[in-house]
Parts: structure tokens; sequence; C-alpha cells
């Protein structure tokens, strides 16, 4: 049981030494209520994670659609779907190195039962991007994605 405790307070001591950065854990419904709204703010959802190097490669991609979309109605959310008990030093490394805007860490360990709801025909590998207007899905990329293409899918 101290071994739980420990390990709870080291990651809470990693992740409260982000900064501006932060891991909120989520489930898929909480997910759903953030992006899945009526808002007039376009979501660009990425499901990466921290072990996947396509994921990681396409990261500067993001940054840089962050950077140019920044005084836009359109916001990006990465999702990490790395599992929850396994929530350590890699992840926090990502969102330290890429200075990563607040990231969701998916608990939602049985994919199952969540990845249909995403896109019928998704297998659930990663990368994949998923574009949200006006609380209805746009379009779902399973692939890395250009800079280009994010700004042609998100107009």
């Amino acid at each position: 049981m101290n071994k739980i405790v420990c390990f709870t307070l080291v990651v809470l001591f990693f992740i409260n030494n982000t900064k501006a950065q932060s891991i909120q854990i989520v489930k898929f419904d909480g997910l759903k209520n953030i992006t899945f709204n009526k808002s007039d703010t376009t979501y660009v959802i990425n499901f990466f994670a921290s072990w996947c190097k396509p994921c990681l490669e396409e990261i500067p991609t993001f940054i840089q659609f962050i950077d140019s979309t920044k005084n836009t109605k359109t916001k990006v959310l990465f999702v990490s779907v790395d599992l929850k008990n396994e929530l350590n030093k890699s992840l926090i490394a990502v969102v330290k190195k890429y200075s990563l805007p607040p990231i969701y860490l998916l608990d939602e360990p049985n994919g199952n039962n969540w990845i249909s709801d995403i896109d019928k025909n998704w297998s659930g590998a990663i990368p994949a991007t998923l574009i949200v207007k006006k609380g209805r899905k746009k379009h779902f990329i399973t692939s890395t994605i250009t800079y280009q293409n994010l700004i042609n899918l998100t107009q």
C-alpha cells in the first residue's frame, strides 16, 4: 500500500511541476462533453501515446497549427491513450519536451467500449485525429497528418 501512495505522490509532484502543462485524467463521456457540444469552437482531437513514434513525430505539426490558429475559435486537444496506471515519467516528459497545452489521459482501458463511438471503422490505431465542428464529427484521420491538411480540414 505504501508503494502505491509513494508512486501517486511522485506522479502528482511531476504533474504539478509541469508549470502550465497538465495532465487531466478523463473518462470517454467527459471527453465527449468537452468536444461534442454546440459551441462555435472547432476541436481538433489528437489521439496519441507516449510510446508511439509516429505520434511523437507529428506533435511539432500540431504545435505549428496551434500557433497559427491561436486567434481563431479552433482548439487542439491532445488525448493520451497511455494506460492510467502507467502515468509515468515518459508521458510527463512528452508534455514537458513539447510544452504541450493541457492534455487528457483517457481512462478507458477497454477500447471496445468507446472506439466505435469515434468512428465505426476505426481499429484503434494511433495516431488518429478527430475534427469536431459545432458538436458534429467533421473528419477523422487515422494516420499522421500534415500542417496543410489540418488547415484544410478545419476551414
